[in-house]
């Protein structure tokens, strides 16, 4: 199992340009209009180089979040997890 860790906080207009693809793509699968001055949390997952965007306007549950991570086979890692508790139910 892979370790997902947080990388950063920032607004989308922050985000840089080899992480955008992976902000836009999560952005259409939830059928989210995309606004610049909205602020994501960044993970990566690590020993890959795929990154998992979460949006902190209206955001998904750590729950949640870490079903996903479940789904692609990565645990968030317990720091992360302490960081990400101050933006996400």
């Amino acid at each position: 199992m892979h370790v997902a860790r947080l990388l950063v906080v920032t607004e989308v207009r922050n985000v840089p340009p080899e992480i955008r693809p992976f902000v836009e793509f999560r952005a259409s699968v939830e059928e989210r209009e995309l606004d610049e001055d909205e602020m994501v949390a960044i993970l990566v997952i690590e020993t890959t180089s795929s990154y998992v965007p979460v949006f902190i306007k209206d955001p998904i549950s750590l729950q949640e979040l870490e079903k996903r991570l479940a789904d692609q086979d990565a645990k968030l890692a317990a720091d992360s997890r302490d960081a990400l508790a101050m933006h996400l139910p």
